[in-house]
């Protein structure tokens, strides 16, 4: 059953009560946002042996897209809660968007001057959850980054799970990895790569607390490994994208081709093929012409990107920018549909046939 045992700072800061599911309010947000926003978002299974039952599930995901990973993450589990940096916590506009148990980095102390002991310990609300039946999402990296590899993955996740199996908690831990064509540009094609579930095989038996739990991170990192960007190099890096990106145009997996790259980096002859990118770039523009009623909204999201510091946090920003902008134009187009119903009308129309459009003929970029 759901509980509501974590202190009062913690549930003043979000809505947060360990063994609930996610609320409506932010299944329905980050569903509309995702749907919207990206052109299609793919689960891929590349073993469908796990076996599907009704244990709480510790998600451990890749993170490489900024703050709205974890919308894309929602569309495999949509009533997982989250770990949230305190910075997507501690502000009216930000809580319209994000909710979960907060988290303060150290970025985050130096940013907002919060301290570190101001709220309870996430890892012990994230055992609280799991505990109570409910599934935890987590990003170990801490961070997102678009680079070759993941960052340092941290030693939280390690610690939820040994206290855990110490408990006698019976769960799964999911590894999941998130792959964009295009991180940066709207009605990018996604894809979820859903590994198998692990079976921790690391006991304590003679060891110290330590030591137990460096050998857990040290079998989760393997598995999030295998399933997320991890190439050695910028070179095969790029090398796998233009290969992954040829290929799910011949219709495979985008994800599955890019893991086959990043482990055997020679294994395809594709290095000279050229990426015809113009006629889709061209397909985009007609696109956006037929939105022209929306111009509002696509000129104030376009504004907000260039707030971003690097390119895993244009998305963010254009997300941003563009759904404050949608809160203030729809109610100026409900109310022109009244005195210029024709016009309103066919605005309105001629925006869905482009934002259709995008999607058939715009969506796979590089």
């Amino acid at each position: 059953m759901p509980n509501s045992t974590l202190p009062s700072s913690l549930r003043k800061t979000s809505s947060f009560v360990a063994g609930s599911p996610l609320p409506f309010y932010y299944r329905f947000i980050s569903s509309a946002i995702r749907e919207i926003y990206f052109s299609k978002i793919s689960l891929i299974y590349p073993s469908r042996s796990q076996a599907e039952n009704t244990h709480p599930k510790l998600i451990l995901c890749s993170h490489r897209n900024s703050a709205f990973d974890g919308y894309v993450a929602l569309k495999a589990f949509p009533e997982a809660q989250a770990l949230a940096s305190i910075q997507l916590l501690n502000s009216r506009l930000m809580r319209l968007f994000f909710t979960g148990i907060p988290v303060v980095r150290k970025k985050d102390r130096q940013r907002l001057g919060i301290n570190t002991n101001t709220f309870s310990s996430p890892s012990e609300a994230a055992i609280a959850h799991i505990k109570a039946g409910g599934d935890l999402l987590l990003f170990p990296e801490g961070s997102s980054e678009w680079g070759f590899q993941p960052l340092p993955y941290q030693r939280g996740a390690a610690r939820i799970i040994r206290t855990l199996i110490s408990e006698g908690v019976v769960f799964d831990i999911i590894p999941m990895g998130l792959f964009y064509i295009a991180p940066d540009k709207f009605s990018s094609n996604v894809e979820v790569y859903i590994g198998k579930t692990i079976s921790i095989t690391s006991q304590q038996n003679n060891l110290s607390i330590r030591e137990w739990e460096q050998n857990i991170h040290n079998e989760i990192s393997i598995s999030l490994n295998k399933v997320s960007v991890n190439c050695p190099t910028v070179d095969i890096f790029e090398k796998a994208s233009k290969h992954a990106f040829i290929k799910n145009k011949e219709g495979y997996s985008y994800s599955g081709s890019f893991i086959d790259y990043q482990n055997n980096p020679y294994q395809a002859d594709q290095d000279n093929q050229n990426i015809e990118k113009s006629s889709i770039l061209t397909w985009r523009y007609i696109s956006f012409l037929f939105m022209y009623i929306l111009f509002p909204i696509l000129l104030s999201s376009l504004i907000a990107s260039h707030f971003a510091d690097a390119r895993n946090t244009i998305s963010f920003f254009k997300i941003l920018g563009g759904a404050i902008a949608t809160a203030i134009w729809t109610p100026i187009l409900v109310m022109l549909l009244f005195y210029f119903p024709i016009f309103i009308g066919i605005s309105l129309a001629s925006a869905l046939f482009g934002f259709i459009l995008i999607r058939k003929k715009g969506a796979q970029i590089c």
